[in-house]
């Protein structure tokens, strides 16, 4: 297969909000790459499998927001014990992937009877290594090695289901949420990328023209920041593809992405904290002029006027690190539903987004009607995105 014209990726997603970043995909897609297209291979859980021309595949890292990470599929070959796999290894073209480190294994196996992820990681290796002594790796190429932390080289992925062995190559590096900018951090934040995928579901529902974002507990602000920053290209950081052979070689990488201009059905933000210490947190994450931190309590204070307000809120869980059960109060049905209650009162909103336990599942009623309901886990704990509309 020819690498460069045409190659796999896997794009990782939180499981159950893979249609979401396939919106993302195809939005931003058809922006940058107007002249090109993209194959959707399939959507399991977990992701999605596409195929495109390589370059176009490893630039998704900067211009998506929503995935973890993508993986560029290097092949696949049915193996059944460490001996073959390392044979396997020792023969395949990584000439174009690697520049003389010996990679970091990630793997999982499933009815597989090459299981033991140690066996597994040496068989690779050891493989690797003597592909090198038969094709040495080039000076350039040894030289940025020597530069270059070993954190910041690609993984090799291997995923083996009833003995069919997946291998990939990490393009991706630190997880996509580290867009690379200095960030400080509230309590139990929400994930960049996570914010930006629920944003996604919230879009979906909102009618045509400009709407005011606002989030009441909005924390260090992710979800206001990745609101405003949806269009804005991640060129802040370094991914692990660029410490390939092929990137090294190419033109690509001295043909800089230029952000263009999308859409964005949010045109102000606001952002409220009772805290008057996270509010300043929040104020510094967010220092755009249009995005507006202020220190208000949602349950306290009096109405706020604001233009088409659309509220997206990630209450507390239960007791978090660092917060005192007197802080939160109970935390039951009762708790978020009186939060619900407290949003209507306070901005009158059409449409809001609230994450609660999945423990607490909440039903329409004569204030409100459930729009749609999104499972999936946060911090590891089970957890639903409901989209209301207040009558």
């Amino acid at each position: 297969m020819n690498q460069i014209a045409h190659s796999t990726f896997f794009i990782v997603y939180p499981v159950g909000l893979e249609d979401l970043g396939l919106i993302e995909l195809r939005d931003k897609f058809s922006l940058y790459y107007p002249n090109e297209s993209f194959h959707l291979v399939k959507q399991i859980p977990g992701g999605l499998e596409i195929e495109c021309s390589l370059f176009v595949g490893l630039r998704l890292n900067s211009i998506l927001r929503c995935p973890t990470r993508l993986l560029l599929r290097l092949g696949e070959f049915k193996c059944r014990d460490a001996p073959k796999l390392f044979q396997k290894i020792s023969k395949f073209p990584w000439a174009s992937w690697l520049i003389g480190q010996t990679p970091e294994v990630e793997s999982s196996a499933t009815n597989s009877r090459l299981f033991d992820s140690r066996k597994i990681e040496k068989a690779i290796q050891d493989g690797v290594l003597q592909y090198y002594r038969h094709k040495p790796t080039k000076k350039k190429y040894l030289e940025h090695l020597a530069l270059t932390e070993s954190s910041d080289m690609p993984k090799i992925y291997f995923r083996s289901v009833e003995d069919l062995v997946t291998l990939s190559l990490d393009t991706t590096g630190e997880r996509l949420h580290l867009r690379g900018e200095k960030t400080l951090m509230g309590l139990a934040p929400i994930r960049e990328n996570l914010a930006a995928l629920l944003l996604m579901e919230l879009k979906s529902h909102l009618a045509p023209g400009p709407n005011t974002l606002v989030d009441p507990m909005c924390g260090s602000g992710t979800f206001l920041k990745e609101a405003y920053d949806y269009q804005s290209l991640t060129l802040n950081r370094k991914f692990a593809f660029s410490h390939t052979p092929i990137y090294l070689d190419s033109i690509v990488q001295h043909t800089p992405l230029i952000q263009l201009p999308l859409s964005n059905p949010f045109t102000a933000f606001m952002g409220y904290e009772k805290d008057a210490a996270v509010t300043l947190q929040a104020q510094k994450n967010c220092d755009s002029q249009k995005i507006k931190i202020q220190q208000a309590d949602l349950c306290a204070d009096s109405p706020i006027q604001l233009s088409n307000p659309v509220v997206v809120i990630n209450p507390p869980y239960g007791v978090r690190i660092g917060e005192r059960s007197d802080e939160v109060g109970d935390i039951n049905l009762g708790y978020y539903l009186n939060i619900i209650k407290s949003v209507k009162n306070k901005f009158s909103p059409k449409i809001m987004g609230i994450i609660i336990p999945k423990d607490f599942l909440i039903k329409s009623n004569g204030d409100f009607n459930i729009h749609s309901a999104r499972l999936f886990k946060n911090g590891g704990i089970d957890v639903v995105f409901y989209v209301l509309g207040f009558k």
